[in-house]
Formats: C-alpha cells, structure tokens, sequence
C-alpha cells in the first residue's frame, strides 16, 4: 500500500548545551540591537567583562572598525568558553537577520576586530536569536551526549497520518511519528592571522597582559610559579615517577605522555628506541618523556617543533600554556615552555621534516665535540658523559638555528630537592642559572 502523508502536525527547535553550562534565564531575541544597554541573553555563561570592554572600544571606534552594514547584537555576544578577557563574537544584525559575525581578539594590551562572513556560524547565530526552541537539554541522536559547546540543534518533529485503507482515509489508521535534526555549530576563527588581517589593534584598558588578574591563571605566572604549580598536579607527578620508573627498570626505549585537554593523561604511541608519536597537538596542553642517556640528554628539534604546535593550538592568549617535560638518566628533569603570544610562533610549516634532521644531526656532533672539553663531561661509571652544562649549550644551539633564541623558557628540576632552576644563555653565550625562591 502507498503511504500518503495526510498532515504535518507540528515544528519544534531543540537547543543542544554542555552539561555544565550555565543558562542565562532570559534569551528572548533583542529589540534594539543597537542599545548602549547591555544584558546577556547567550545560552552560555561568558566573559561579561570582556564583552562591556571590547563594547566600549567599538562604540568610540565604530567609524575605522566597522566595514559592512549591519549592526551588533551585544546581547547576544559570546565569549565562547573563554573568561580571561581574550577573545568574543557578536551577530551583525540587519533588518532582522542575521548578515554577518565580527570577531574580537585581544593580544597582551591591543584588541583586533574581524568581519568573518562564515555562513556557519551566521546560521548559529541566526538560530539562537531568532528560531523557534524549547528550553532544554536532549542527547544527539539519541545515543551520546554532545560535549560541545557553541552547538545548536533544530530538531523538526514531523508526524504523518497512514490510513488502513487509501481508498477510506476515515475508516481507519495510524499516526507515525519521525524527527528530523540539523545542527548548527559556532566554527572558531579565533587562530592566527589577526594582527596582518584584523584591521589594526586598539589599546585594551580592561585586563593586563596575556590573561586577567587571577594570579592562579598560568599567564599572569613567572616561570617559576608556574612549574611549581604544574609539578604540584597529581596527574604530573604521577607521569614523572612512571618515567623514572622506567628509565630504572632497564627496559630501555623512551615512553611518552600526553596532557589532554580533556580527560587524564594518556601514553603516546608508536614508542621506540629514540621516538614517541604525540599525535594531534590540538588535542593536548602538554607532554612528557624520557631520553635514554645513548643520545643528547636533552629536547631534541623534534622536541621543540612538537612544543611549537602544541602552543599554536592553544586558546588565544595562552600560547605559553604549552609545555614539555623530559626526564633522563643521572637524574636528569628538564621542562620548556613556550614564551611569547600566537603572534610569536613561526609560521605553519616553519620546519621540514629534512630541516629536523639536519639540526640533529648537528646535535650528536655538537655533543662529540663537547665530549672532548672537561668543562662538559662527567666520568660515570668510567664513561664520559656530557653533564647539564653541555647539553645546555647543545640545547641554546640548537634554538638559535630554529629562531626560537628568547622565545623557550628552559627549567631545570634538581632531582634530590626538587628546586626549580631557571636557565638562560646570555649574549655572550654564557650559560646563567638562577634558583627560584
């Protein structure tokens, strides 16, 4: 028998949100986008300091930052799970739709504006602000729970009358019952690029440096604060007495660990005698291994460049959030950070596979020269070993050909005592090593 559908009985939007999400209790649509009158209407809890600051500069700069007509709906503004006075969205709103997204990022003391014209994300601000909903929260496909924020769900519910007979539609029948959903998803565009393509940079007088005054925010941290805080993690010490453990079984190889930005940490993959593979540096803060003590002591260029993408792939502002940790035989326990803005990090593609190479090689033949100098080499076991101060040199040299000189901090751990050494190389080229207090 053709089924024939008799009626459509009705439409209903669903809005997808984080568990944890803190719904704002008004979210009706904003009458006057152009209102100096701000009050939030986002689905999400966002960075409402941020948004009034970066407010204030578009209303004493509209005439050099606006570029399409249109006009923001602050209200509707988001931070898009970011509170430290770092990067915001806001809908271009004309004549009741929709017509564009301006994005706004701030870097150290200067915010940039950019005009994005993503079809994806005027459609997520398009539903938010005007589509049909019913307030609460539902599963993707009915199977998992999406854990995503900045996703927003349209499900049309669609029921359909089937007759018994088609001949007799009244004699009879039933109604079925199928739903319908499309998802919308906010696509970030807060990554690199801004300060060639944002139109310029306006002073930011609302936070300070790279991140707001929370001193527990590692980019309000020196150095030394935040590898105290770091080494003080469970997950950290953890991982760090995993990999002694290892280095003193004499299983011999290196073992990795990856810091992920969500969940515990995980070990990498494809473990070898002088290799681990990290895997997709978006998807982690931070890493961990060890060196063998048969090779340089010390973060290789693979290392270095492996540090590079992690930071790229960090939220805006806190590049320096990146870290690596190496332990080695001889108790050795280095950590690096990233020091500078997104601004900083050498363009994509930077560093080939045979550039890697070469600076490694450059490496092991820095360390059989040094071998020769007893300023940097201990007698172990009737071995010469390079101690600190050479793989230090090494480790300064091999920054200088990547063009990363001034932008890696390099720490060290004293394994007895657990200080925090900080070590710079001077212009000279003389190694300096301060304590932290």
């Amino acid at each position: 028998m053709t089924k024939k559908m008799i009626s459509w009985l009705s439409f209903m939007a669903v809005f997808l949100f984080l568990l944890h999400s803190c719904v704002h209790d008004e979210i009706n649509s904003s009458s006057d986008p152009a209102s100096a009158e701000y009050h939030s209407k986002s689905l999400w809890k966002e960075d409402e300091k941020y948004i009034k600051n970066v407010m204030k500069i578009y209303s004493e700069h509209e005439d050099n930052i606006k570029k399409f007509s249109g006009t923001p709906d602050w209200d509707y503004a988001m931070s898009m799970e970011r509170y430290d006075e770092s990067f915001m969205v806001v809908p271009i709103i004309e004549n009741g739709k929709v017509v564009n997204t301006l994005a706004c990022a701030r870097f150290d003391k200067k915010v940039y504006f950019r005009y994005e014209n993503s079809e994806t994300n005027k459609a997520f601000f398009q539903n938010i602000i005007y589509g049909k909903y019913t307030r609460y929260k539902t599963e993707a496909d009915n199977t998992k729970t999406n854990t995503h924020k900045g996703i927003v769900c349209i499900t049309k519910t669609i029921s359909m009358w089937y007759p018994d007979n088609e001949s007799n539609p009244n004699a009879g029948g039933y109604w079925e019952t199928n739903y319908y959903t499309n998802c919308y998803n906010f696509l970030d565009y807060s990554g690199l690029g801004w300060e060639d393509n944002g139109g310029g940079g306006y002073d930011y007088g609302g936070g300070g440096g790279s991140g707001n005054n929370d001193p527990n925010n590692p980019n309000n941290q020196t150095p030394c604060e935040k590898t105290k805080d770091l080494l003080t993690k469970p997950d950290v010490q953890a991982v760090v007495s995993n990999l002694k453990n290892h280095l003193s079984s004499g299983a011999g190889g290196e073992k990795g660990w990856k810091f992920n930005k969500v969940g515990n940490p995980t070990e990498t993959s494809n473990n070898s005698e002088h290799s681990v593979t990290v895997g997709d540096p978006s998807l982690i803060n931070g890493t961990y291994h060890n060196h063998t003590g048969t090779k340089v002591d010390i973060f290789s260029a693979t290392d270095i460049a492996t540090l590079i993408e992690i930071a790229r792939y960090q939220s805006i502002g806190n590049a320096g959030n990146a870290f690596s940790g190496l332990v080695a035989p001889n108790g050795i326990h280095y950590v690096i950070y990233f020091n500078g803005s997104h601004a900083d990090l050498p363009p994509s593609g930077s560093y080939s596979e045979t550039d890697i190479k070469v600076w490694e090689i450059k490496m092991l033949r820095m360390k059989d020269n040094l071998l020769n100098d007893s300023n940097f080499y201990n007698m172990i076991n009737g071995t010469k070993v390079l101690n600190e101060k050479g793989l230090e040199q090494i480790f300064f040299s091999v920054l200088q050909k990547m063009g990363l000189q001034d932008k890696i901090v390099l720490q060290k751990i004293d394994n007895l005592t657990n200080k925090i050494l900080n070590i710079e190389q001077s212009s000279d080229g003389t190694i300096i090593t301060a304590s932290c207090q």
